[in-house]
């Protein structure tokens, strides 16, 4: 008979069924977030369509994926529907005073403040997701940069562990654009350029990302700053995470070249 009326009570009270789903819907996103290099391309362009126009789904799915787009909105609805049913259980006029404990009501109060914040703050949970993955390839962006510091290439020609490439300016270069891209992190990242400055420092253009982000090694009393590259394109600091070991993860904003 005990176990009966637990039986009866657990039926009888869905809360902590409806808590497990709708923090496993959270947890979902941020992990997402982390996880995912294109999840910041998909907050942006999906808040973006739905701003400027009534067919926001189709517009968002040209751009990202269907598959993307409807996951996202899947996790999204089941957090939804998940706290509608913690709060109708909650509040529900059946239940007396005494048992809508302060615990809970804080709890449903927290939550809703994780996805304010999740929502505002998704730039920033993707870029240190983004510094982990980095971070893990300091070993490899070691190997591309090592013989660079040494012998910086004058003109056109192929290195072991980065593969061909051009050299500009023409005569003093600066810039190493790659011919064929090496990658990083299971395929993430692939190095599209590197650039050298005039104290040393050796810096690597990120692709794979919709942002101008770069991996920069500088020698002592050299960190990263604005600069303008070898094909004349300015680079605006934005923000910079410290990898360890001379190592950077730096994010600008391009203006264009000339």
């Amino acid at each position: 008979m005990p176990q009966l009326d637990g039986t009866k009570k657990a039926i009888g009270n869905p809360s902590p069924v409806l808590w497990a789903v709708h923090v496993g819907a959270l947890l979902s996103v941020v992990a997402w977030a982390l996880l995912d290099m294109q999840f910041e391309s998909v907050m942006g362009t999906l808040r973006s369509s739905v701003d400027s126009q009534s067919d926001w789904f189709d517009d968002a799915a040209q751009h990202i994926g269907w598959m993307r787009v409807s996951l996202l909105l899947g996790v999204l609805l089941i957090g939804v529907i998940s706290l509608g049913g913690i709060i109708g259980h909650r509040f529900r006029p059946s239940l007396s005073q005494r048992s809508r404990s302060i615990r809970s009501l804080l709890a449903i109060v927290s939550v809703v403040a994780l996805w304010c914040s999740i929502a505002a703050n998704y730039p920033a949970i993707a870029w240190q997701g983004q510094r982990i993955r980095v971070g893990l390839q300091i070993q490899q962006l070691e190997s591309f940069t090592e013989p660079l510091r040494e012998d910086w290439p004058e003109r056109d020609g192929e290195i072991p562990e980065v593969g061909p490439f051009m050299a500009y300016p023409f005569g003093r270069p600066t810039v190493l654009v790659l011919l064929s891209s090496p990658t990083l992190a299971n395929d993430d990242f692939s190095i599209a350029a590197i650039e050298r400055s005039e104290r040393g420092a050796i810096k690597l253009q990120l692709s794979g990302t919709d942002h101008d982000d770069w991996a920069e090694w500088h020698p002592a009393g050299s960190e990263p700053a604005s600069f303008v590259g070898g094909l004349s394109d300015r680079h605006d600091l934005e923000s910079t995470a410290n990898l360890g070991q001379g190592w950077s993860l730096v994010r600008y904003r391009t203006s264009a070249a000339g």
